[in-house]
């Protein structure tokens, strides 16, 4: 049996993985979803949200969903994180 990931009833996360060049977060290579925790400490600058969003462009362009949570929302409002990726996975193209 499958390890499931927190609440959110999917299956564990690869965390800290490389994909398309970059270390994110957590990906879900069977489902094709990645997701960034963006905190202030790492994207407060211009520079650093650029960098996120030519991430973001970069996962898209190979066929991949990237998703951003802040740091407040992963905190404070987790029903509403898990209810988004619940329905990004009810989305995906059945194989």
């Amino acid at each position: 049996m499958r390890k499931r990931s927190n609440a959110a009833g999917l299956p564990a996360p690869e965390t800290k993985a490389r994909v398309n060049g970059y270390e994110v977060d957590f990906f879900w290579p069977q489902l094709g979803i990645v997701v960034e925790a963006d905190g202030l400490r790492y994207h407060r600058t211009p520079l650093q949200q650029r960098r996120g969003l030519e991430r973001d462009q970069a996962h898209t362009a190979s066929g991949l969903r990237p998703l951003r949570f802040s740091h407040w929302q992963i905190a404070f409002e987790p029903s509403y994180v898990q209810r988004i990726l619940h329905e990004t996975v009810a989305a995906l193209p059945v194989p």
